[in-house]
């Protein structure tokens, strides 16, 4: 289902992301989620790798930008939270998550 050892739902390949309009990219994205007891949501987040070479030296991707990333598995939009030391985008999940979750046989999610 996923390519993460240490999280139990999640997605790792190639993903169609959409910022404003700017032409859909297909890039290589990282996603993981899982429920927060404490809040009582599921969250996901994850990294979009090589935004800024594909969308040019022109284009500013800060903070708060809001995307949209496609999966085979699903849609769902996220927000920029930081860019790493390796110049992948950190995302946070602000809709629905873009991957399959596993079963959920306790109701949380």
């Amino acid at each position: 289902m996923n390519d993460f050892d240490d999280e139990p739902d999640g997605y790792a390949g190639k993903a169609l992301v959409t910022i404003g309009d700017h032409p859909t990219l297909a890039l290589d994205v990282q996603l993981a989620g899982n429920f927060e007891p404490i809040s009582g949501r599921y969250v996901w987040h994850g990294r979009v790798r090589g935004l800024t070479d594909a969308l040019g030296p022109d284009v500013t991707v800060d903070p708060g930008t809001e995307l949209e990333i496609e999966t085979p598995e699903g849609v769902g939009t996220a927000r920029v939270t930081a860019v790493d030391l390796w110049g992948s985008h950190m995302v946070e999940g602000e809709s629905k998550r873009p991957f399959t979750a596993m079963e959920d046989t306790e109701g949380l999610l």
